[in-house]
């Protein structure tokens, strides 16, 4: 009887702790969760050399075919290495060696879509999918001196700290129309034209005006990437 009343005596004392205790238990286990408890935002599809991801407060993870990726990821290629990222509405981007890219947002619900990504260093290309389809405007993609507007396009390009070359290529579906907007706070340029691009020569410049790019210019960025795959990039259409 002592020892109930005992035990009785400490439930009233402390009848705060006793509600809360369920819900610190609760809240434990939240934290215990994996990081990734989110809906994946797609895959690494193909691999060469060494590549990672990382989202902020979690240890980096190498990539391999089929991996998933989350928005907030930062992917990251090692030298002489290089990734192809499926986005689940079939967006692809394609990183070459030692680039740097984060997931800014995903979200491939109807009605709420939306693609931003940053790409901080390095060479890519990508390949819009349906969320560039169904909304252009919803699709976005930065550098550190430019943000590139999509209408349904395919992009080659290679980006730094300061400056930036962006180039629109064939689409894959020749019956689409395809153009971009590259534009920071000192101007834009709208390109539509395979085979023409444009150049940020510094942090405090606007893009150049659209004109037909060097076909070494265009190679030396193919080859970075053609390097992840035995296909055939679509060149630019040159006349």
């Amino acid at each position: 009887m002592a020892k109930t009343k005992a035990n009785s005596m400490q439930t009233h004392r402390y009848p705060v702790l006793a509600q809360l205790f369920p819900l610190l238990l609760y809240a434990c286990a939240l934290f215990a969760l994996p990081a990734h408890a989110a809906e994946p935002a797609g895959t690494a599809d193909v691999i060469k050399g060494s590549a990672w991801a990382q989202s902020v407060g979690d240890i980096a993870r190498k990539l391999e075919k089929n991996t998933l990726i989350y928005q907030n990821d930062v992917i990251r290629t090692e030298k002489d290495s290089a990734v192809q990222v499926v986005f689940n509405d079939q967006t692809k981007f394609y990183l070459g060696s030692n680039t740097e890219m984060s997931i800014n947002k995903f979200n491939d619900q109807r009605g709420e879509e939306g693609l931003a990504t940053h790409i901080f260093k390095g060479t890519f290309r990508f390949v819009s999918g349906l969320i560039a389809k169904n909304k252009p405007e919803a699709m976005k993609v930065g550098l550190a001196v430019a943000l590139i507007g999509i209408r349904g396009t395919n992009v080659v390009g290679e980006a730094d700290a300061t400056s930036a070359t962006v180039i629109l290529v064939e689409p894959e579906d020749a019956t689409q129309k395809t153009s971009i907007e590259v534009s920071n706070k000192y101007g834009s340029v709208l390109i539509d034209e395979p085979g023409y691009g444009t150049e940020v020569p510094d942090a405090h410049s606007p893009p150049s005006p659209a004109r037909r790019m060097r076909l070494e210019t265009v190679g030396n960025i193919m080859r970075s990437l053609q390097s992840i795959q035995r296909i055939n990039i679509p060149r630019p259409r040159m006349h």
